[in-house]
């Protein structure tokens, strides 16, 4: 069971009514609508012209991810303080962890950005695969500047070592 301080509370209660304001929609993609309730519950059966190429999909941006993420593990700390076998944090890394050392174009940057904001320690080992990944960024774009994943891949790997390197030994 979960019984929560009135700290918990507090903290779930500030971050619904953050991510409710127009201004947050953004993080999610989605600043170009009134509610975001529109677009979250809208169906294909309850509105015939819904479709998902009807409305201009905005791109997400890896800094949205991060502020996301970071407000994501806030909440989930908080709610951790109160359920002392919790895993839910190890379990949110393990899987950031597979999916950013994984070829993925449109998975792998997410999972670094998320990667490094959640870990709460590095390895050299994981420190080399990243930066693995970057020399592979970086030679894709010698190849043609104008890859747009391999330049979302080096972004997405300066966020993730700027977040690890804070962990490392000295």
């Amino acid at each position: 069971q979960f019984h929560s301080t009135e700290e918990t509370k507090q903290v779930l209660r500030l971050s619904l009514t953050e991510f409710s304001l127009p201004k947050f929609y953004l993080l999610f993609g989605i600043s170009k609508v009134k509610s975001a309730a529109v677009i979250a519950f809208r169906s294909s059966y309850r509105d015939r012209s819904f479709s998902p190429g009807s409305y201009e999909r905005e791109t997400f941006a890896l800094t949205s991810l991060e502020t996301v993420t970071e407000a994501l593990l806030e909440i989930m700390e908080a709610c951790m303080r109160d359920i002392p076998t919790c895993k839910w944090l190890d379990q949110w890394t393990e899987l950031a962890q597979k999916f950013a050392f994984q070829y993925n174009p449109s998975l792998q940057p997410r999972a670094l950005v998320v990667f490094g904001c959640i870990s709460k320690r590095v390895s050299h080992g994981q420190i080399k695969q990243i930066i693995r990944i970057l020399s592979k960024g970086l030679e894709s774009c010698l190849k043609g500047p104008d890859n747009y994943n391999s330049q979302v891949l080096i972004e997405a790997t300066v966020i993730a070592l700027t977040k690890l390197q804070p962990l490392l030994n000295k």
